[in-house]
C-alpha cells in the first residue's frame, strides 16, 4: 500500500507531502524496520531509535515530526498506537475462512451451520447454530443448543458449552471455555455437595477471550454469566458463575471475578487483580495489578493494594513505609539505651 493511500485510510497527515509514493508492505519496530516497513512511535522510551530507523514511514505525533531522519515519511496522527493497530490489520489481513465442513468434523443433523468453516475434528452438537463467516478450527466444540453468531473465530480446543451463546465477531483463543461448570459446592459434615450449575453464559458482540480463560455458566436456570460487547479478556482470566463484565472492559492476565460480581463499562483489572463475589464496581473503575477488591467501588475509582483502597491513599502508605520503619528502629534503640541505664531489680 502506498503511504498516501494508507494516510488517507487512517486519517493521518503525510509529511512531507511528496512522500506519498513510498510503498509499504509490512509493519515492524523502529530498530528492526526495513525500507518497506511501517513503524510507529508512541512511547518516549523508543525515541532514540527514531533517528536511526530505516523504516519507509513512521506513525507519530506532530511534536515528533522533526525527529524523523531524511527519507523517512511521517504519518502524523493524534493516536499513533491505535492508528498502527489499524494499519497492521490493513497490511497483514487475516485470511477469510472458506465455507465448508471437513469430513472428519462432526455436525449433528439438527444443527444449523450456514456459510461457516468447520475444520477437522471440530464438534457441533444437536440443535446448535453456527452463523455465516464463522470459523471453527481443529478440535473446537459448540455444545448442544449453543449459538454462535456471524464472523466468529473459535481457535483449536476452544469450547462453547451447551446452551451458551456468542454474539457476532467473537474470538476465542485456544483453550478458552464459555459455559464451564461454576464453582458451586455446599460444604457440610459429609463433605462438599455439588450445586448443579443450571444457567448459561452469554458473550456479546466483538469480544476477545484469551488462551485458557474461563467464563463459567450461572447457577440458576433463569440466570446468565455475561460479558459485555467489546470487552477484552487476556489469557488465564476467570469469570465466575453469574458474574457480569461491562462493555469495553479490559481484564489482564490472571485477573478475575468471583461469582455474582458485577463490573461496569470500561473497567480495567490489571494483572492478577481479583474482585470478591457479589461486589459491584462502577463504570470506569481501575484496579492495580495484584489488588484484591473486597468492597463495592463507585464509578471512576482507582484502587490498589490488598485489600484494595483508594490509589492515592495506597501510594501515601507505600511512600511512608520506609520512614516509619526508620522511626521504629530509632525508638527501639532509645528504648534499649534506657533499659541499659535502669538499675537492675537485684540492686540494693
Amino acid at each position: 500500500m502506498l503511504a498516501a493511500e494508507l494516510a488517507a485510510r487512517l486519517g493521518a497527515e503525510l509529511w512531507p507531502s511528496t512522500a506519498g509514493d513510498v510503498e509499504l508492505r509490512q509493519v515492524g519496530g523502529l530498530a528492526e524496520a526495513e525500507p518497506h516497513t511501517l513503524s510507529f512511535l508512541a512511547n518516549a522510551r523508543y525515541r532514540r531509535h527514531l533517528r536511526s530507523t530505516r523504516a519507509g514511514a513512521v506513525l507519530l505525533r506532530a511534536a515528533e515530526r522533526g525527529a524523523c531522519p531524511p527519507g523517512v515519511a511521517a504519518l502524523i496522527h493524534a493516536d499513533p498506537y491505535t492508528a498502527f493497530a489499524r494499519a497492521a490489520a490493513l497490511l497483514h489481513p487475516q485470511p477469510a475462512p472458506t465455507p465448508g465442513v471437513d469430513p472428519s468434523a462432526y455436525v449433528h443433523e439438527s444443527a444449523v451451520v450456514e456459510g461457516a468453516r468447520i475444520e477437522a475434528f471440530a464438534w457441533v452438537g444437536p440443535g446448535a447454530v453456527v452463523g455465516p463467516g464463522t470459523w471453527l478450527e481443529a478440535g473446537a466444540v459448540v455444545g448442544p443448543g449453543a449459538r454462535v453468531g456471524r464472523d466468529c473465530r473459535l481457535m483449536p480446543h476452544s469450547v462453547v458449552a451447551a446452551g451458551c451463546a456468542l454474539g457476532d465477531r467473537v474470538w476465542l483463543n485456544p483453550g478458552a471455555v464459555v459455559g464451564g461448570e461454576g464453582f458451586g459446592f455446599a460444604p457440610g459434615p459429609a463433605g462438599h455437595t455439588k450445586v448443579p450449575q443450571l444457567g448459561g453464559a452469554i458473550v456479546e458482540d466483538d469480544v476477545e477471550v484469551g488462551v485458557h480463560s474461563a467464563i463459567d455458566r450461572a447457577t440458576l436456570p433463569d440466570q446468565h454469566t455475561r460479558v459485555g460487547a467489546g470487552a477484552r479478556l487476556d489469557n488465564f482470566v476467570q469469570i465466575g458463575h453469574g458474574a457480569e463484565v461491562g462493555p469495553n472492559s479490559l481484564l489482564v492476565a490472571y485477573s478475575g471475578l468471583a461469582g455474582s460480581a458485577r463490573i461496569g463499562a470500561n473497567v480495567v483489572l490489571a494483572a492478577k487483580a481479583a474482585v470478591m463475589g457479589h461486589l459491584e464496581l462502577g463504570e470506569g473503575v481501575r484496579v492495580a495489578a495484584g489488588s484484591l477488591v473486597v468492597r463495592d467501588a463507585p464509578a471512576g475509582a482507582t484502587l490498589a493494594g490488598s485489600p484494595a483502597i483508594d490509589h492515592a491513599r495506597w501510594l501515601a502508605q507505600v511512600a511512608a513505609a520506609p520512614e516509619l520503619a526508620d522511626r521504629v528502629r530509632a525508638l527501639e534503640r532509645r528504648l534499649a539505651e534506657l533499659e541499659r541505664r535502669l538499675p537492675s531489680p537485684t540492686d540494693p
